[in-house]
């Protein structure tokens, strides 16, 4: 009987440790339905003293993710100090920008990444690059400007050209090419390039004759002398102002302009040759700016004398009456037109005279010789024994100075 109890009690035992094999084995393979054979494999009878060690290993997967948008994902794994060890994607999307608006999402490792890793993300850092057609601005007709240094029409640094602007920029430039001088009697002009690009229209390339007119007469200001009044140094060095004469220079205007605008729309080279339709004494030192030069004759009606100089020197000085204040001597630089050494005769309203010396200068009136003059200067002038507009000399110095004046000379005739 105690022998059948025993056996029972070992049966109870051996079928209590099949059960837990059974289950821990259920629970290794995760099956419910394991065949007795199978757990056979995994019975091990324990001593007392053992201890039952069960590992089990999870893998971790790496997963790196592409998406048709060019996003690449890169799961980087993070370790904690547990007993198993799970998996933290973290996504950290860097966008670089390039040429054509494409966008590439790279994401980067964490701090707790390997340095070989790191090493690879500063190989793409995010760049930003835009396409030159984005990033600059393309040239107008108002950003056209005059370039001193080239003599060419352009636009700055920085703009874009189109095909359009440079064929236009190639038409303004072309205007600039022509080659124009102005030649009025010995003095030569050329028509610059700055000059050019001033007449010309940038918006339409055309040539602006209005602006060609106002430049032809600041040239012909700088060179005509007739008919403008003048400041004048006299011969004792005091500055007058002279009133308009008929001496000086002056070239026809219209005709000029009319040459230039033609030459300019005709991109025509041109040299333009003038003679002045007045001209200057042909013995004065200069003609621009000062015709006069040093041979002149000057009248001072102030004081009532007359000064004869040449080529800078004053040869012959006297005193003279001129016109009385009701017929007065017209004042103003005028040219001598002619100097007769003979008898001549002088008529007029109230007058009819024989004089042995005339020079006529202006309306009329000129230097000759009066013998019914006592005495001449001032104090016979404010007398009221003045002429009817001429220049009244004694015979002696009438006689000197027909020997000294010549034809064309300026007549410098003026008031203080």
């Amino acid at each position: 009987m105690k022998k059948t109890v025993g056996i029972m009690i070992s049966s109870l035992m051996l079928f209590t440790n099949l059960s837990s094999v059974s289950a821990i084995e259920n629970a290794a393979s995760g099956n419910e339905n394991v065949k007795t054979s199978s757990i056979r494999k995994f019975i091990k009878i324990k001593k007392p003293s053992e201890t039952e060690t069960v590992t089990t290993q999870i893998k971790v997967p790496v997963t790196e993710t592409v998406t048709e948008t060019t996003t690449l994902r890169v799961v980087v794994p993070i370790t904690e100090t547990a007993a198993e060890t799970t998996t933290q994607q973290v996504v950290v999307p860097v966008t670089e920008t390039v040429t054509e608006t494409t966008t590439r999402q790279v994401i980067a490792p964490t701090a707790e990444a390997s340095s070989e890793v790191t090493t690879q993300q500063s190989t793409i850092s995010p760049v930003t690059e835009t396409v030159t057609q984005q990033n600059v601005t393309a040239a107008s007709v108002k950003d056209i400007v005059f370039d001193k240094n080239t003599n060419l029409f352009s636009v700055p640094e920085g703009y874009y050209i189109s095909d359009n602007m440079r064929a236009h920029l190639d038409r303004l430039n072309k205007n600039l090419k022509t080659k124009i001088v102005i030649q009025v009697d010995s003095i030569k002009r050329s028509v610059t390039a700055a000059d050019i690009a001033s007449f010309t229209n940038i918006n339409t390339g055309a040539i602006d004759y209005n602006k060609v007119w106002s430049y032809c007469g600041r040239l012909m200001d700088t060179y005509n002398t007739a008919p403008y009044s003048r400041k004048f140094k006299t011969h004792d060095g005091v500055i007058v102002n002279v009133p308009v004469g008929d001496y000086g220079w002056k070239v026809d205007m219209t005709g000029l302009t009319q040459n230039v605008y033609q030459s300019l729309i005709n991109f025509k080279d041109n040299v333009f040759s003038y003679k002045s339709s007045k001209s200057a004494f042909a013995g004065a030192k200069t003609i621009y700016g000062n015709d006069i030069g040093g041979t002149y004759i000057e009248v001072d009606l102030t004081n009532q004398n007359v000064h004869w100089f040449k080529d800078g020197v004053c040869v012959l000085s006297d005193y003279c009456v001129t016109g009385k204040k009701s017929t007065p001597t017209p004042a103003g630089t005028w040219s001598l037109k002619c100097n007769v050494g003979s008898k001549t005769r002088l008529t007029g309203p109230t007058w009819d005279v024989m004089v042995n010396y005339w020079a006529h200068f202006s309306q009329g009136c000129g230097f000759h010789d009066a013998t019914w003059q006592p005495s001449f200067g001032l104090a016979r002038w404010k007398a009221g024994y003045g002429s009817h507009g001429c220049v009244n000399l004694s015979s002696a110095t009438a006689k000197r100075a027909f020997n000294i004046m010549q034809i064309g000379e300026p007549v410098v005739v003026y008031y203080r």
